[in-house]
């Protein structure tokens, strides 16, 4: 598969996932996908989708815009920026409300026309000053 479309490919998982489409999403990736996450290693469309809809519980504006997009072999790289309102329980922190913005970066590892393997950084330390959970270092205060 050409990189441009495997670029394709991978923005039209992106796309499925700000309009919360769960078919496009479940069909997008392969059948044995693993995503090597934040906090886990999710296997299968079904983790990777229920893992997605978890989140769209804690932050139900949750959306994402991606910057760059990078492909290389078999590999598409997408910096990105994600936002949402923290309105359910996200790890032990209580809603807050609060409008929180993070970025990440994701590298999708195309194999037959579907993404076959996800690998995720974001600023979640960030998003967990946002909420107000942890400070930012003194020295870092603007």
């Amino acid at each position: 598969m050409p990189e441009h479309e495997q670029k394709d490919l991978v923005r039209r998982y992106l796309h499925a996932f700000n309009e919360r489409d769960r078919d496009t999403l479940t069909e997008l990736l392969a059948d044995d996908v693993v995503e090597h996450g934040v906090h886990q290693t999710l296997r299968g469309p079904e983790e990777v989708v229920e893992v997605l809809d978890n989140h769209f519980e804690i932050f139900p504006d949750y959306s994402g815009e991606a910057g760059h997009v990078v492909a290389e072999d078999d590999i598409v790289a997408v910096q990105y920026r994600a936002r949402g309102t923290h309105t359910g329980e996200y790890q032990d922190v209580e809603p807050t409300g609060h409008t929180v913005e993070w970025t990440g970066m994701a590298m999708y590892r195309v194999e037959d026309g579907e993404i076959a393997e996800i690998w995720i950084e974001e600023d979640r330390l960030g998003l967990l000053q946002q909420l107000e959970v942890v400070d930012r270092p003194a020295h870092l205060r603007i």
